[in-house]
């Protein structure tokens, strides 16, 4: 090991002591256990009305291929909060470290970081319940390796140059991806279902198939690595003053500060599109298994209002929040507050209308009624938005850039309260859909969605007033905070 790369680790030993703290201990040890409990309690419950759990031989010896799939996972779990140095700061290029050390860190810290283990040993616990200890451990090698091997890909992909470099490295990932998907599917065929290897046995070939497998990801890994310290990147070759998100987007206006907020503020962004993609996933899940062979009196997806108009309530809930860290500013340019909360709403339907689209395809093949999407968008947009406008009445300031995980800065006693105003359009939704026909239902909520639609003005001009009435008590409230 050479000094460099001794220094580099000593510095990052002490960063990490700087950075720890209880709670981000207590956070985590929460969730392990949370999941141990889980689990261990859907065990037991099958066990009870099965008597016991028998897994046939042939799929127990198939257990390490599962870990394949949780690579797509992984990748888009590390394209949301993964954020490992990639390259070295100004301090550190003005001290004698060398590239190669520079790479051989990188790659330690990859190796350690907390996202290449999680998924892997999640999985490793659920196999550890069901099966022997040494199919656990093959579970965990296996899905190591493709956790690294994701890791390595976005620490290419970041440090990358240009498209000279993206474009065969997100080729050659495809690739991967493909291939091993198709060698587990294929092996799983071969020997859980068919008996076209008959010469061998499930856990004979199973070991061969983990070995190739494991055996190709080392040398995806060691090609990746090769072609991250092949890199060169340097910030002095980029002097250039880079145009600005908002200019990007147009002129400066209070309609494009509403997408910038979203697209630099790692709280919203990461906030909106998890719940996006929860609810959006949730609807089409919901919508898959019909209700009426549930057994429920209700012909509507109950997870559709939530699919359309959910991500819109996340920034329902700080609508003056992100403002409040620079309202000195907003109040310098002719802008009035009726007109800022006006394009606000309107940002909050635009994106019910986006959130709308995402679930056209249900209406196309899986049967959901086109009129029962428009009510909703409608009924949305118009109800279930628009009161969330009050909350700049005492909207706090939120912090922009930490992570929203666990992160309640910006709420408060207020706001709490307020947010038991979203029970009366669900309330309304699901008993008009229990009560009512459904060709009923879709125009009454349509037209209760009309009517918040041409009422919006007023009602913002309403909460504007109240809202200089007690200017000086909330500017007073953002500049403490």
């Amino acid at each position: 090991m050479d000094n460099s790369l001794r220094i580099l680790l000593r510095l990052w030993w002490i960063q990490r002591a700087r950075d720890f703290t209880w709670r981000k201990l207590f956070v985590a040890a929460y969730i392990a256990v949370a999941y141990i409990v889980m689990v261990l309690a859907v065990y037991a419950g099958i066990s009870q009305q099965t008597e016991h759990i028998v897994v046939p031989p042939e799929y127990v010896a198939l257990m390490p291929l599962l870990a394949v799939c949780i690579v797509p996972g992984d990748m888009l779990m590390k394209l949301f909060w993964r954020r490992s140095p990639v390259e070295m700061d100004d301090y550190l290029r003005s001290r004698p470290v060398t590239p190669r050390s520079w790479a051989r860190f990188v790659l330690f810290d990859t190796c350690v970081g907390f996202l290449q283990w999680m998924l892997p040993l999640m999985l490793a616990f659920v196999v550890l319940v069901l099966c022997p200890w040494w199919w656990a451990l093959m579970v965990l090698v296996q899905g190591y390796a493709g956790t690294m091997t994701n890791a390595l890909v976005q620490n290419c992909w970041r440090r990358a140059p240009g498209n000279e470099w993206t474009l065969p490295l997100a080729a050659g990932y495809v690739v991967w991806l493909l291939l091993t998907m198709l060698a587990a599917g294929a092996t799983f065929g071969v020997f859980a279902i068919g008996d076209v290897a008959a010469s061998l046995t499930a856990t004979q070939g199973t070991l061969i198939a983990a070995g190739v497998l494991l055996l190709a990801d080392v040398v995806v890994m060691t090609v990746l690595h090769a072609y991250f310290c092949r890199m060169k990147n340097y910030n002095e070759e980029c002097h250039h003053a880079a145009a600005t998100t908002a200019h990007s987007l147009g002129e400066v206006s209070v309609w494009s500060i509403e997408w910038v907020q979203l697209l630099r503020s790692k709280r919203l962004r990461v906030s909106i599109i998890a719940m996006a993609v929860i609810f959006i996933l949730n609807t089409y899940m919901q919508q898959a298994t019909t209700v009426a062979d549930a057994g429920i009196p209700i012909s509507v997806n109950p997870m559709l209002l939530f699919g359309v108009g959910f991500p819109s309530i996340i920034i329902g809930q700080w609508v003056l929040g992100v403002e409040a860290n620079y309202f000195a500013a907003i109040w310098t340019r002719p802008w009035g507050l009726t007109q800022l909360l006006l394009r606000k709403y309107w940002c909050m339907c635009l994106l019910c209308c986006l959130m709308a689209l995402c679930i056209v395809p249900a209406v196309v093949w899986m049967g959901m009624p086109p009129t029962t999407l428009l009510a909703t968008l409608l009924f949305a947009c118009g109800v279930m938005v628009l009161p969330f406008m009050a909350t700049a009445l005492f909207s706090s300031r939120m912090d922009l850039f930490n992570s929203a995980f666990f992160n309640y800065q910006g709420g408060n006693k207020q706001l709490n309260i307020f947010s038991c105003v979203l029970f009366i359009p669900i309330g309304i939704f699901y008993a008009a859909y229990f009560f009512l026909p459904m060709l009923w239902a879709d125009a009454l909520l349509a037209a209760l969605g009309l009517l918040g639609l041409a009422l919006h003005r007023v009602y913002i001009r309403f909460v504007a007033r109240r809202w200089f009435a007690r200017r000086y008590d909330i500017m007073e409230r953002w500049l403490r905070e």
